[in-house]
């Protein structure tokens, strides 16, 4: 069984957002609706996603985003990812209380999109596994 997509805001915590139309393309092509935004918290209220992966390009942190989603009641437990030119190392940023962290290694660049997809997957199955063990299974709506 393929694992269910998610559904996941992301964003920009630098001037290099460019490169979020090509990691949207990737997330999309791999069955998850993605919603691009510069205004975080209104879209993590809105679109109640799965999942929000920051994106840097130039080292940004990003903890002034992550501080404030964490302090909406609305949002608690939302998953919090950041992926890119990282400002420190990764055990740093999930001391800072990141979800997980895939920094952009110069010698594999692609290796840290590939690390967001394996987190991906182990979210969406634990998500189809709790949501399996949940009875009764007539009642359970999956977000694709």
């Amino acid at each position: 069984m393929a694992p269910l997509g998610m559904k996941i805001v992301l964003s920009g915590v630098d001037a290099g957002a460019w490169s979020l139309v090509a990691l949207q393309v990737i997330l999309e092509r791999e069955g998850h609706v993605v919603c691009v935004a510069a205004d975080v918290l209104a879209a993590c209220r809105r679109e109640q996603p799965d999942c929000l992966v920051l994106s840097t390009v130039f080292g940004a942190s990003g903890v002034d985003v992550l501080l404030r989603v964490r302090a909406d009641p609305g949002l608690g437990g939302l998953p919090v990812v950041i992926g890119g030119r990282l400002p420190g190392t990764r055990a740093d940023l999930l001391d800072l209380g990141y979800d997980d962290a895939f920094p952009v290694a110069a010698t594999d660049p692609g290796g840290a999109v590939a690390a967001l997809r394996a987190y991906l997957v182990r979210q969406s199955r634990r998500s189809m596994i709790v949501a399996l063990a949940r009875p009764p299974a007539s009642h359970i709506v999956c977000r694709p």
